[in-house]
């Protein structure tokens, strides 16, 4: 699963930004923008715009041939499939900083149907004692947003989904093609007379970024979380689902997505992300899984019982520690044959006669189902102590959790969470300098040496921060590797 820039690409997007301080500061240069070598006429582009100009920009560009041209005001960008003539019209553009190739990010190494009705399924919810924290917490006033493949309508989820964005564009007529992010919505919010999720009356958004084969792209996922920072008081987000993830190739201060994960984590979403399915070896736990202060859920096989003396981590859960050194996952959840709902006529629902569920729900196994039982979890402890921070709600979550064999990484208990004295995480963690550097960008300078825990983040204009600004100035595009985004169920 890969989707990779070309090494000259790499280099010419590191040096863009000096570049186009040159350009903009030598009066009588010929403007001519910097260009991803591997965009070619016909392809699908990503251009980066001066603030405030992409409308006109797009309007110059499907004047000069371009199509399918859209304007992303808010973030500065203009994305459309180049002719040649819109092409060399946008390379001499002053208002056009960057001109690249959009990155594909693809899933792949993950069972495309529903498993087969054999064998126990995992008990679920009362696995995890979630049935039990429910007499204290139900998700109730919380909202959790999704960055999956969208969430179809469902008899278990009736009122349940406030609003549904779209950031793939790829004409589907379902909110959900995959059926992927149904299954994950189930196990956080169902309400269902027989079937609940951890959180049964947390509200959902979709952020659907991955179309019915898994397939999006990075502008796509970036996109999603500028609408998060925009939106995430008035429609009082407070937990991000992401079962997705990417192999980490360099230390998470120079990774894009683990800025990315840590501007919401600051602006107070609490983040659950997948360490991903790459186990049993060490050194496996998928970005933006692998950044130090988000919660990173792994999945344990509970072998289909209600009984704690023989559950075990999963052998497909990826293991730490990270390339920066950190201990992760940070907590285990159910994650193998997994019931939740069932799309009818999805991906994941086609039948090649291998006994697969005809009813409204089905069975898949994954770190994917493990993260949403978590972020479920997350849900009921925010309800219980709404002012608890991101890593207090983490600090729960670890200190409430039990013994799994053959692991230091505690198993999930939600009735635990609500009540246990959070244990001190996250002591002494530096952010992503790819955070620093946005920031920095928006006007928001640290001294060294400052104190993370004690900052004000609530200072910061997060509405302000745009992410597919980032993307092309302030990353060290040497370290940066554009490997596929996918969820991760096997």
């Amino acid at each position: 699963m890969t989707g990779q820039m070309g090494d000259t690409a790499r280099r010419l997007l590191a040096a863009s930004f000096a570049f186009a301080l040159l350009f903009t500061a030598l009066p009588g240069t010929n403007w001519t923008a910097i260009t991803d070598a591997d965009l070619v006429a016909g392809d699908y582009a990503l251009v980066q715009v001066a603030h405030g100009t992409a409308g006109a920009v797009a309007a110059r560009a499907t004047a000069a041939g371009a199509t399918d041209v859209t304007a992303l005001d808010t973030i500065d960008m203009v994305t459309g499939r180049v002719s040649a003539d819109s092409l060399q019209a946008l390379q001499r553009d002053s208002r056009v900083l960057v001109l690249a190739a959009d990155v594909v990010v693809t899933a792949s190494g993950r069972d495309g149907h529903y498993e087969r009705l054999v064998g126990r399924p995992s008990p679920g919810v009362e696995v995890v004692d979630a049935d039990k924290a429910w007499n204290d917490a139900t998700g109730r006033g919380v909202t959790v947003a999704l960055m999956d493949t969208g969430i179809a309508a469902h008899p278990d989820l009736e009122g349940s989904v406030v609003a549904r964005l779209d950031f793939v564009n790829d004409g589907a007529t379902l909110q959900d093609p995959s059926g992927h992010g149904t299954f994950v919505a189930g196990l956080i919010a169902a309400h269902g007379a027989t079937f609940k999720g951890v959180a049964p009356d947390a509200k959902l958004i979709s952020l659907r970024v991955l179309d019915q084969k898994g397939n999006g792209t990075m502008h796509g996922v970036l996109a999603a979380f500028d609408w998060l920072l925009h939106n995430r008081t008035t429609m009082r987000i407070k937990v991000l689902n992401l079962s997705f993830g990417a192999p980490q190739r360099t230390s998470y201060h120079r990774e894009l997505l683990a800025g990315v994960v840590e501007s919401a984590w600051f602006a107070g979403v609490t983040v659950v992300a997948a360490a991903g399915n790459d186990g049993p070896a060490h050194g496996t736990v998928a970005m933006p899984g692998a950044d130090p202060f988000v919660i990173t859920v792994g999945s344990f096989a509970d072998q289909g019982t209600l009984a704690t003396n023989d559950d075990r981590e999963s052998v497909f859960s990826s293991r730490g520690p990270t390339r920066d050194g950190f201990a992760k996952p940070d907590v285990l959840a159910p994650g193998e044959h997994i019931v939740s709902l069932r799309v009818p006529g999805t991906a994941l629902d086609r039948d090649d006669g291998r006994n697969l569920p005809l009813g409204p729900y089905a069975r898949l196994t994954g770190t994917s189902a493990s993260t949403a039982m978590v972020a479920g979890a997350a849900a009921d402890i925010l309800e219980a102590h709404s002012r608890y921070t991101a890593t207090q709600v983490k600090g729960a979550l670890i200190a409430s959790g039990r013994h799994i064999a053959g692991t230091r990484t505690p198993g999930l208990d939600v009735d635990d969470a609500l009540s246990v004295r959070p244990a001190r995480v996250n002591e002494g963690l530096l952010p992503s300098r790819v955070l620093l550097r946005l920031l920095a960008q928006h006007g928001n300078v640290f001294d060294p040496g400052v104190a993370w825990d004690g900052i004000s983040w609530e200072g910061i204009s997060w509405e302000a921060v745009s992410w597919e600004g980032v993307a092309w100035e302030a990353v060290s595009w040497e370290g940066v590797t554009w490997d596929s985004v996918t969820w991760e169920l096997r």
